[in-house]
């Protein structure tokens, strides 16, 4: 997983990418915004209690907490973002590192940003849900950190893998290497998520997750069984 960051961050230089990296920074930068905008009208949308003073303090952390809440939610935009640029991305990386694979046969657009939305609601909806355990966590150091990477990891590492082995491979097959490796998807989504927390360089991370992510398909031990039906 480490070599594959490293060869990801070395080809970042390729000018092939550097088109595409500064579309999806522009993408990543809107869909940023969007989120701290989201956040800000729904903390004062809640700022409605019948104590005025209580409604005052909401207002007055309101700065904060967007920041916040739009740091948590900021990989739930890494789906819309991939599900654009992924073709491209896996195509000049296996081209670079993997040419003897050829032509991957790719998916539809429409399919990709179909995946993109629902993993861009999903995650939506599981910080939302979690939101409650990271205030609880907040009194348990490192907890909430470990949560949060955890869960949006899970989540990431799955969205990402899937989305680049099905340009190769039938559902069935992916389902089957993903299974075969879950842990390695797993590390792989939060150090995604980790870098994607880290200001400045998370608006670069669906390129860079993009590409190390094709290093770390590449790399994946088969799963026992095969699946049975097309390749």
């Amino acid at each position: 997983m480490i070599r594959a960051f490293e060869l990801a961050v070395r080809q970042l230089g390729d000018p092939k990418l550097r088109v595409i990296i500064w579309q999806s920074l522009l993408l990543s930068l809107v869909l940023q915004v969007a989120i701290g905008v989201l956040a800000w009208w729904a903390l004062q949308s809640f700022a409605t209690f019948q104590w005025s003073w209580l409604n005052e303090a909401i207002r007055w952390l309101g700065g904060g907490a967007v920041m916040v809440l739009a740091l948590m939610l900021f990989p739930a935009s890494f789906g819309i973002v991939i599900s654009i640029f992924l073709e491209k991305i896996a195509d000049i990386v296996e081209a670079e590192h993997y040419p003897t694979l050829g032509a991957a046969r790719g998916i539809p657009v429409w399919v990709g940003i179909r995946s993109g939305v629902v993993f861009l609601l999903t995650l939506v909806a599981l910080n939302l849900v979690l939101l409650p355990f990271y205030l609880v966590a907040l009194f348990i150091a490192g907890l909430g950190a470990a949560l949060f990477y955890g869960a949006n990891g899970w989540l990431t590492g799955r969205e990402y893998y899937e989305q680049v082995a099905l340009r190769r491979r039938d559902p069935a097959d992916v389902t089957a290497w993903r299974k075969a490796n879950g842990g390695v998807l797993w590390l792989t989504g939060v150090a995604i998520v980790f870098l994607g927390t880290i200001p400045i360089l998370n608006l670069f991370v669906p390129v860079l997750g993009v590409a190390a992510m094709v290093h770390v398909a590449q790399s994946l031990k088969p799963p026992l069984i095969q699946p049975a039906g097309p390749r």
